[in-house]
């Protein structure tokens, strides 16, 4: 049973149902996937990545971005370096395939190289695990693999997330020509994948074409507003990650304001009131009787106190489990609401004035602090980062999204991308490469010319830019007029624990800013209990952790561009100005700590 014939069976299958872009990492026992490749057994985009990790979170970044991956691992330590990507993607409700090539049965726990248990590795993480033991190509392979897409994009009533598709592959792992095949097998029962060229002479056997089974996703029926919110006299919207694209239009049919996320997809509509953090800690949020929240809100613990109060209504729109409530005070979970069809109460209209005229007193506020200052803080180059740039935004999701959360006015009509899922710094840099791939603002690959970049939009929590009002449209793949860039914020810690994906930014020829907010370690910390609790030495040595790099060296290693900005302003100027393929931006910034309390209190 040739294991290529396998192979481009799987790979065709994939192709076949919507998988955009394929990341193969190198290796003996996936070689099978390697040849399915170069013989054309998938259509979309293909390429080569060396770092089992980085792909990962390649992939992860593709995801956000709306495209729809599969990363090809070899066995052993190969598979477990993907674990990072994904918890992200599961907890993220990101849709992602991994396919993990395996030794035979006879091989596990006898001792043999390369080999472990790895079938269910990512155990509760994976909304599927498939264990395919050696194979002909059939349609039970297909069906086998067509569950598993389905699980992986959450079709029919499931979660989108990861799945692992784990393929036991023995030998030969090389492709197989005709004359070897009938030696080996009746020439009855041969099926071959597309594309396997007969040695001169031979006749060719019948091609095997894969016929998979498309599920579609169950769309859940909105509820009436009026019947599960009911009557409100201060009403909030609230969206985290992942937010129904329904919730500028509640907000504007019901009076309630919307607070988002950065990263939530709610900015890309407007709407958006601004400076959520100072609306909620304000003496006006104590009025608030009813939040309406969807999405995942992970960034700020003065809205998890809104959530949490036991005199607010809070109701949990979210068409999936487990929902949103970390407190236990939900008072309602619904898949989907309509907007209210009545006209907005006077009591609610009046409410949204004065919570649009606190957030214009917080941003005054906000504007003296920031000019009585340095300039050369985290908020200041958030501020300086948003009014430079017009393209998709990737925020580390440590201190930087946080920056953009406090101090920017407005991010209306943008996508902004974070990896709030497990809010790890982990493949930041490979994130913001992913998204790069994903809108079409990277060098093209030419094994992939007629490839789209962005087709997937089933998942609601899938924010593309091809399905968003106010964002940029793209045609196959390219963004109409000037191409924008994807300008990537991160701490440096966050770049140095990814610094070998500049690698992939590189080779990929990403239209990518890596603006590197260089605080000298671990700034996070010093905002939470931590920078309270020990003295600066201790803090510096166990949180803060500042690491020697020279990072005009390490950006000419990877071959990446580097421009150094001494201070925001500076930082504006380059990013305005025109440039082609990947450069890292090192731009040094105080931390400031007592701002982020400063700023949270700017309503007060």
């Amino acid at each position: 049973m040739p294991s290529v014939d396998t192979a481009r069976a799987i790979l065709s299958t994939l192709d076949a149902l919507g998988v955009t872009h394929v990341l193969y990492c190198p290796g003996s026992r996936s070689a099978p996937f390697a040849y399915a490749l170069e013989s054309g057994s998938f259509s979309g985009h293909a390429r080569a990545v060396l770092d089992e990790r980085g792909a990962g979170f390649l992939a992860v970044g593709l995801a956000r971005g709306g495209a729809l991956p599969a990363i090809v691992v070899t066995s052993g330590t190969a598979v477990a370096e993907l674990t990072p990507a994904v918890l992200e993607a599961s907890h993220a409700r990101l849709p992602l395939i991994v396919l993990s090539a395996d030794r035979p049965g006879e091989l596990r726990g006898v001792g043999a190289s390369q080999t472990t248990d790895q079938a269910r590795l990512f155990a509760a993480h994976a909304r599927a695990c498939v264990d395919l033991e050696p194979q002909e190509p059939s349609p039970s392979l297909v069906g086998q693999v067509s569950r598993a897409f389905a699980a992986a994009t959450g079709a029919p009533t499931g979660v989108p997330g990861p799945v692992q598709i784990n393929v036991a592959f023995r030998d030969p792992l090389t492709p197989q020509s005709p004359a070897s095949r009938a030696s080996a097998t009746p020439a009855s029962s041969s099926m071959n994948g597309p594309g396997d060229a007969g040695l001169p002479g031979d006749e060719a056997p019948a091609s095997f074409v894969p016929r998979p089974t498309r599920v579609l996703p169950a769309r859940p029926v909105p509820e009436r507003w009026e019947d599960v919110v009911g009557s409100a006299t201060a009403g909030l919207i609230v969206a985290g990650e992942g937010a129904s694209q329904r919730a500028a239009h509640w907000s504007r049919a019901s009076g309630f304001p919307l607070l988002a996320e950065p990263a939530s997809g709610a900015w890309a509509l407007g709407g958006v009131t601004p400076f959520e953090q100072a609306v909620v800690c304000s003496d006006l949020a104590r009025q608030v009787d009813t939040v309406v929240l969807t999405g995942r809100p992970t960034l700020s613990r003065p809205i998890h106190a809104l959530l949490a109060r036991p005199d607010v209504r809070v109701i949990v729109v979210d068409p999936c489990a487990p929902w949103v409530d970390t407190s236990g005070n939900a008072t309602t979970v619904v898949a989907d609401l309509q907007a209210p069809e009545d006209p907005v109460p006077g009591r609610l209209a009046g409410w949204a004035s004065r919570v649009q005229a606190l957030s214009a007193k917080a941003a005054s506020r906000i504007d003296a602090l920031l000019s009585d200052g340095s300039g050369r803080t985290m908020i200041d180059l958030a501020r300086a980062v948003a009014s430079a740039t017009a393209g998709p935004l990737v925020l580390g999701a440590s201190n930087p999204v946080r920056a953009f959360d406090l101090g920017v006015a407005s991010l209306s009509g943008r996508l902004v991308y974070s990896n709030r899922g497990q809010a790890g710094i982990d493949g930041t840099v490979a994130t913001a490469v992913g998204v790069a791939l994903a809108h079409g603002l990277a060098r093209r690959d030419e094994a992939s010319e007629t490839a789209t970049s962005i087709p997937y939009t089933e998942t609601a929590n899938v924010v593309t830019a091809s399905s968003n009002e106010g964002s940029v449209d793209t045609v196959d793949g390219e963004w109409e007029g000037a191409a924008p860039r994807v300008t990537a914020v991160m701490g440096d810690l966050t770049l140095c624990h990814d610094a070998s994906s500049l690698a992939l930014a590189a080779a990929t020829g990403a239209r990518l800013d890596i603006v590197l907010a260089d605080d000298s370690g671990g700034g996070i910390f010093a905002t939470l209990e931590h920078g309270r609790a020990t003295t600066p030495e201790a803090y510096d040595r166990w949180f803060g952790v500042a690491q020697s790099v020279n990072y005009e060296a390490l950006a000419a290693a990877y071959g990446v561009g580097f421009v150094r900005a001494t201070h925001p302003r500076e930082l504006a100027s380059i990013l305005a100005a025109p440039a082609a393929g990947p450069r890292l931006i090192h731009a040094p910034v105080e931390r400031a700590t007592h701002l982020y309390a400063a700023l949270r209190g700017a309503a007060q």
